[in-house]
C-alpha cells in the first residue's frame, strides 16, 4: 500500500486529558518508527503542531483547560484544512482525543456540503458536554462538539459563562462555523465498552451504531468491518480515529484510561488495514499514547509495530 497519499501530522497536546503525558506520545511513536526504518509514510517531512502559548486557564471544572484547548484547536483546524487542499490525507498522531474536534472540523471546512462518516475505534464514546461530564476532561467531549449537542437535559452541571462561551466556539470551530458537522447515523463506534448512563441514552437517542466486545466476538472483525462500511455507504468521506485504549488492557496500558475486554492486536491491524485503503478516506488518526504510564511495556513500541504491520506490502 502506497503511503504517498498521506501527510504525517503530529498534534502534541494533552490539555484535554485527565493525566499528563500524552502530549509526548506522538514524538515517542515517531522516534520508534524511525528506529524501525519505517518507510511507508514520510516520517521525516512532517507537520508538527504544538501549543505555543499556555496562559493560565480560568478555573473551569466542567471544561478543564478549555481556553488553551480552544486556542490550540483553532490552529489545528486550519492546518488540517490546508493539508486537504494540497490533496494529501492527514495521517495524524495526536496526544489526547479532544483534538479530534479540530481534526474533523478541518475536514468539514473543506467538504462543507458533504456527509462525513466517522469510524470511532475507542473504549469510550466521548459524547459528554460541559453539562453532563463527570470529570471535566474535554477528551471525553469531541463527538458531542462535532454533533453540536449539549444534552443539557441529561446533566446536572452548571458550567461557568466562560466555559459556555468557549464550548460554543468549539462546536462551531472552523472558518465556516458549521454546526453540526456530523450526524449520529454517520458515526460507528467499534470496541466501545466504557460509557456513562448519559452517553448510553445519547447513543440511543441519536441512533449511533455500536460494535461492543460481545458483538465483535459474535460477528468476527471482518464482518464488523463490512457492516461498518455498509452503514456509512451514503457518506461521501470517511474519518477514522483509533484510540489505543480500543485495544485490550493486557496490551494497552500506556494510555490514560485502559479498559479490559478490548480488541486484540490482530483485530486492530485488520481494522486499520481495511480502513486506510478507503478511496474516500479523509483522515486517519492514532491517539492517546502516554509514554509516562507504562515504561515496562511502552505503548509506542506496540503501536509502531501495529502501524508497520498495517502498511506492510
Amino acid at each position: 500500500m502506497s503511503g504517498d497519499r498521506f501527510k504525517l501530522i503530529t498534534v502534541e497536546s494533552d490539555f484535554g486529558a485527565g493525566k499528563k503525558g500524552a502530549a509526548h506520545g506522538p514524538k515517542a511513536l515517531l522516534k520508534e518508527l524511525k528506529e524501525r526504518n519505517f518507510e511507508a509514510i514520510d516520517i521525516y517531512n512532517y507537520l508538527r503542531l504544538v501549543p505555543h502559548e499556555m496562559p493560565p486557564s480560568t478555573d473551569t471544572p466542567y471544561g478543564k483547560n478549555i481556553e488553551n484547548i480552544t486556542n490550540f484547536q483553532l490552529k489545528v483546524c486550519e492546518n488540517i484544512s490546508e493539508t486537504l487542499r494540497l490533496n494529501k490525507i492527514p495521517f495524524i498522531l495526536s496526544g489526547d482525543h479532544s483534538s479530534a474536534n479540530a481534526l474533523i472540523s478541518g475536514v468539514k471546512d473543506v467538504y462543507a456540503n458533504n456527509r462525513i462518516g466517522v469510524i470511532w475505534i475507542d473504549a469510550h464514546a466521548d459524547l459528554h458536554s460541559p453539562y453532563t461530564t463527570p470529570s471535566g476532561n474535554i477528551h471525553g467531549m469531541p463527538i458531542a462538539a462535532l454533533m453540536g449537542h449539549d444534552h443539557r437535559e441529561m446533566g446536572n452541571n452548571q458550567p461557568k459563562e466562560i466555559t459556555k462561551t468557549l464550548w460554543e466556539t468549539l462546536k462551531k470551530l472552523g472558518r465556516r462555523r458549521i454546526s453540526p458537522k456530523i450526524q449520529g447515523k454517520d458515526i460507528v463506534f467499534i470496541s466501545l465498552r466504557s460509557t456513562e448512563a448519559e452517553e448510553e441514552r445519547i447513543i440511543v437517542k441519536e441512533n449511533i451504531k455500536v460494535y461492543n466486545p460481545d458483538t465483535i466476538a459474535q460477528l468476527g472483525i471482518e464482518e464488523v468491518t463490512n457492516q461498518t462500511l455498509q452503514h456509512l455507504r451514503n457518506c461521501e468521506y470517511i474519518y477514522v480515529s483509533f484510540d489505543v485504549d480500543s485495544l485490550d488492557s493486557s496490551i494497552s496500558t500506556g494510555t490514560g484510561t485502559p479498559v479490559e475486554n478490548g480488541l486484540t492486536f490482530d483485530e486492530g491491524v485488520y481494522l486499520l488495514k481495511r480502513f486506510s485503503k478507503l478511496q474516500n478516506l479523509m483522515g486517519l488518526e492514532i491517539t492517546e499514547i502516554n509514554p509516562s504510564l507504562d515504561e515496562a511495556r511502552p505503548m509506542q513500541k506496540i503501536i509502531a509495530r501495529l502501524i508497520e504491520t498495517v502498511f506492510a506490502k
